[in-house]
């Protein structure tokens, strides 16, 4: 009972706690373009105008904003913290399913709690937090409804996937797991008519303006495929350059978004798991209590996710959020297969260096955004009257920069080889500058690597890192400290959208006189 209350106090901690975060400043694109189509809609007009996701996640933060008057931002926050709390529920479910035990069960809900990806989606008003409840409640319903065969599982199933299309319309690849559970007894066969039928006519009612304004939606879906094709080339997307599917994932995704335990665990879980089906392909999660069929509706709902999205060229961490429930049950599997976790204190010990990551990485909602921080630290020690030449294209400009005390100057390096009036820009701000700024390690990081494709961004930052152009590095602004920048990596080697948006590490460099 006790443990009960300790997982729900926790739940709603890691979930709703410092969703204001930033000081009220906003640096997600993607949160910013949906606020901005709250902001739009009215009772007499429902359309946002807005194409790249769907309509419902807009409508929930309209009505709630009815309610309660505040930022879109915030509202779109709290939807993304609902659904991430309801997938911590669901996660506990599937998992008493799975698993057949109430403290294997507890376990994963602990583990889910305490997930370092998943609890920075809550704090992100986007859809990833609703597409993650969607692809693990899909595969709980297919579960039950294979097992029992009640229409209502059935009805809930349509009603989940309908919100999830109706979210973002790439969510139609988590209907593998219940069109099998449907379909894999033939006497029921005939019901997946009305569910498929339901299913399209609620993702119509909850997100109208896919047909309404097929035109700009269909538009829209057209150029979001192409961009994350790699077809449409954007600033934004060089870090995907000459990557490699899968080991993108396992190199840049899962280490940070699990924390490296978690991530440890997996990846020998799933090697686990592959070595002990390769005897017998009755059931790969061999040794659990559930059925073979469970295994098989698991692996069907979240696989056509996993490869659908590691194939793409855009390999954003948001594209890998929706499976990460499933990589917990994975090593959930593990730790209760495991002969090392012989008693009880050696699993708390293992607990508690699992969930780790998550409890250092909450702390980032809870105290002020490390971009104002390191401003305001700017602004009581440098001296006055300091030229600070710093990079832009990093969501918004730096905030709280005083410009009564300094002369700022902001530089496109996004655009610096192609540009001969950026490159001059360039040229006469460094003779007039005492520091040099970089508010994240987008710039330098992904033109280094590219040195052939940018060879003006890549030795300029060359020669800066060098000490070349006559700067030295004298300030680092880590959001945290020794033991986290262990647990959750440099973000150096993290896909950028893991740090850049709400804990990025900032750098200073002074001119040596």
């Amino acid at each position: 009972m006790y443990f009960k209350l300790l997982l729900i106090a926790g739940l709603l901690f890691t979930r709703f706690w410092g969703i204001n975060w930033a000081g009220g400043f906003h640096f997600h694109p993607d949160e910013n373009n949906m606020a901005w189509a709250v902001d739009r809609l009215s009772w007499d007009n429902f359309n946002p105008d807005f194409f790249a996701y769907g309509q419902f996640p807009l409508y929930l933060s309209f009505l709630s904003k009815q309610l309660i008057p505040a930022d879109s931002h915030l509202h779109l926050r709290f939807w993304s913290a609902f659904f991430s709390g309801l997938t911590v529920i669901v996660g506990y479910l599937l998992a008493k399913e799975v698993f057949k035990s109430q403290k294997w069960a507890s376990i994963t809900g602990l583990l889910l709690i305490f997930t370092p990806g998943l609890i920075q989606m809550s704090h992100f008003g986007t859809t990833e937090s609703l597409l993650t409840f969607v692809g693990i409640s899909s595969a709980y319903l297919a579960v039950k409804y294979y097992d029992t065969q009640k229409i209502k599982y059935l009805i809930l199933s349509s009603l989940v996937s309908a919100i999830g299309i109706a979210g973002k319309l790439n969510a139609v690849l988590f209907l593998l797991g219940p069109f099998l559970a449907v379909i894999i007894k033939p006497k029921r066969f005939r019901r997946l008519i009305p569910w498929g039928a339901s299913t399209i006519l609620l993702t119509a009612l909850f997100s109208p303006y896919y047909l309404l304004e097929f035109r700009n939606f269909w538009g829209t879906f057209k150029y979001e495929s192409n961009l994350a094709r790699g077809l449409t080339q954007v600033f934004y997307m060089r870090q995907f350059i000459n990557t490699q599917p899968f080991l993108f994932q396992f190199k840049k995704i899962l280490p940070w978004v699990l924390g490296l335990p978690m991530f440890t665990f997996l990846f020998i879980g799933l090697f686990f798991v592959i070595l002990k089906s390769l005897p017998s392909l009755k059931n790969p999660l061999k040794g659990i209590k559930s059925t073979p069929a469970t295994s098989y509706l698991l692996l069907a709902t979240f696989t056509p996710w996993f490869i659908f999205n590691s194939l793409l060229f855009a390999k954003w961490t948001r594209f890998t959020t929706p499976i990460l429930p499933f990589l917990i049950l994975f090593i959930v599997f593990f730790l209760k297969k495991s002969k090392l976790l012989v008693t009880n204190y050696l699993l708390l010990i293992t607990l508690f260096m699992l969930i780790l990551p998550g409890i250092l990485f909450i702390k980032i909602y809870f105290q002020p955004d490390i971009r104002v921080r390191a401003c305001q630290w700017m602004n009581k020690n440098l001296p006055e009257g300091s030229v600070i030449v710093y990079e832009g294209g990093n969501i918004i400009d730096l905030p709280r920069f005083d410009h009564d005390k300094f002369e700022t100057i902001n530089i496109d390096f996004y655009h610096l080889d192609e540009r001969g009036d950026q490159q001059e820009k360039l040229s006469a701000a460094l003779d007039q500058a005492d520091y040099f700024f970089s508010p994240s390690r987008r710039m330098f990081t992904n033109h280094l690597r590219l040195s052939d494709r940018y060879p003006v961004t890549a030795n300029f930052y060359h020669d800066l890192f060098s000490g070349e152009l006559g700067f030295n590095q004298v300030r680092t602004f880590r959001p945290f400290g020794t033991v986290g920048q262990f647990l959750l990596g440099s973000d150096l080697n993290a896909e950028e959208t893991w740090t850049v948006f709400d804990h990025p590490t900032l750098r200073l460099w002074k001119k040596q006189k």
